[in-house]
């Protein structure tokens, strides 16, 4: 009866041991099924969807706006592109650049065309991946409501339109344009005229939120754009074996990283007319191996693979 007893509890002990528990298979089902997202619709294996997941963060940089409407309100440009650049900090994908620019994009228009040429030398001066210019294109102001009375129902009503292109600097290629519209209203009950819904900073005030809400759909949409662009930093000085680049911990690269060294490429013009069509892809030169962060965003980087690497060379995630 003893023996029989024990070779029960074998038998269970044996059958227990080869079962999967529950918490076992369902994180099996959930690494094999793992819920869509943005970036594993985007990739077909699991290294593709990694690698996506990791890519480090372009810099950015918003030049103000062109206010290019009647309504002569000198803050309007500014507003617009604090906005932008507030909203796209707030995803914390990005690094919106601290230089500042002596040029806007008024500055970089000519008729209907954009000075590509000169907005690509300008990101590449302040060492960002990305450039973006904009500008208000339309913005109005109306009332309605009571007209008799003492005390009147009024609404005011403001609308605003704005658009802005996004520039890949590295290529020299624009990679976006889009518009968005925006409206703001109010609700108020006044006396009389209501001189105060007449006035000119009642009026900036509801333009302003306006173009707030123009600018808010805006934002996810050039973070998708960006993100679907090819990281690159640049070799900043080198020394033997040692070589250092532009990019470390704030821009999101890791201890052991590889990084692929190209030359930097250069710049097409159309023969005829002079336009600038874009650049050409550098030439693979060899790798380096990340071995140390230096200050807030630069890298210290050995040499893994190539030789003759100089200061200028473009770096990329291997």
């Amino acid at each position: 009866m003893k023996t029989l007893s024990l070779a029960a509890l074998a038998a269970v002990v044996a059958f227990t041991g080869c079962t999967r528990s529950p918490a076992f298979r369902q994180d099996q089902e959930y690494t094999k099924s793992e819920p869509a997202s943005y970036y594993s619709s985007a990739a077909t294996t699991p290294t593709q969807r990694i690698e996506s997941m990791g890519q480090p963060k372009k810099r950015v940089l918003v030049l103000n706006f062109w206010n290019n409407t009647p309504v002569r309100e000198s803050e309007m440009g500014l507003f617009a592109a604090e906005e932008l650049r507030r909203g796209l900090i707030s995803t914390q994908r990005l690094l919106l650049t601290t230089e500042k620019s002596s040029l806007s994009t008024e500055d970089l228009i000519q008729g209907e065309k954009i000075k590509v040429a000169q907005l690509i030398r300008e990101g590449r001066r302040l060492g960002v991946s990305v450039l973006i210019i904009g500008r208000v294109t339309k913005a109005i102001f109306r009332q309605r409501g009571d007209d008799v009375g003492l005390l009147r129902q009024k609404q005011s009503l403001a609308g605003a339109d704005v658009e802005i292109k996004v520039f890949d600097v590295s290529m020299g290629r624009e990679i976006l344009a889009l518009s968005r519209s925006g409206e703001a209203s109010a609700n108020s009950l006044v006396a009389f005229e209501g001189k105060s819904l007449q006035s000119k900073e009642y009026r900036s005030e509801l333009t302003h939120l306006a173009i707030r809400n123009a600018v808010a759909p805006l934002i996810p949409e050039v973070v998708r754009g960006i993100e679907k662009m090819t990281w690159e930093g640049r070799i900043a000085k080198v020394a033997g074996t040692k070589v250092y680049v532009n990019a470390g911990k704030n821009s999101g690269l890791m201890g052991g990283d590889i990084l692929r060294v190209l030359t930097p490429g250069d710049d097409i013009y159309d023969p005829v007319t002079g336009a600038f069509l874009g650049r050409s892809p550098g030439q693979l030169k060899g790798t380096l191996e990340l071995v140390e962060f230096i200050g807030p965003d630069g890298a210290l980087t050995e040499v893994h693979t190539g030789a003759n690497f100089q200061e200028g060379d473009v770096v990329q995630l291997y």
